[in-house]
């Protein structure tokens, strides 16, 4: 007979929780749909956890790799610690790409930075999209949690990635759009479908991952680098 453990089961209602968060928010979610999802009784799901919001909690701990030394069962935090934890660990995911193209007026490979660019955020929608799911599903529910994430996280990478190719346009290095904000949407979100929402739906097993990843960095890279910075 094979026997789990404790941080084995952990590991399994964490993940458990993670897909019932990120399919139907905070507010809907119900432990005993995460302990049938994990494959225990309802019960069992509190020795490992006190409460729904630490529950909730738990997934955040999980995907961020923050699972050692926690004391069980899991109390929560006040919801606005939470958060902050959130905050602060996805602000730690770095992107160092955009960061240094932001720094410099003069690349040596407008296409290869580019590139750097496109590859670095799909790697990190590719890498985080359960957690982000939960986080966009469940922010209608938790004020703090969209305040952070839709006004600040997102807008300021929208922001970066606006100011990079208006930039790189107005210097003649990238192809000119009407708009460097609707721009930067447009690459953000051919991205986030491909490395993140396409899982969600029939689309999941239609396009090989890593196909569809080169694919997705060779469209845009065509899309904004002329023929003469290729």
């Amino acid at each position: 007979m094979v026997r789990t453990t404790s941080a084995e089961k952990l590991a399994s209602i964490a993940d458990a929780a993670t897909v019932e968060f990120g399919r139907v928010g905070y507010r809907r979610t119900r432990t005993a749909d995460v302990a049938r999802i994990a494959g225990i009784s309802s019960g069992s799901v509190f020795t490992y956890v006190r409460s729904k919001a630490a529950l909730f909690h738990l997934v955040f701990l999980y995907g961020f790799g923050r699972l050692d030394d926690v004391a069980l069962p899991l109390v929560a935090p006040p919801v606005a610690d939470i958060v902050a934890s959130i905050q602060r660990e996805l602000r730690r995911i770095p992107n160092p790409n955009l960061r240094a193209a932001l720094a410099t007026d003069e690349p040596a490979d407008v296409r290869a930075e580019l590139r750097g660019i496109v590859e670095e955020s799909y790697a990190i929608f590719e890498r985080n999209w359960r957690m982000l799911r939960v986080i966009e599903r469940c922010a209608v529910d938790i004020p703090e949690l969209e305040a952070f994430y839709f006004g600040s996280l997102r807008g300021g990478y929208f922001g970066q990635l606006a100011r990079y190719l208006d930039r790189r346009g107005s210097a003649g290095l990238l192809r000119t759009m009407p708009d460097s904000a609707a721009s930067a949407r447009v690459v953000s979100e051919t991205i986030t479908w491909f490395a993140w929402h396409r899982r969600e739906d029939r689309d999941a097993d239609i396009y090989d991952d890593d196909v569809a990843r080169e694919t997705v960095i060779a469209f845009i890279c065509a899309a904004l680098v002329p023929e003469a910075s290729r």
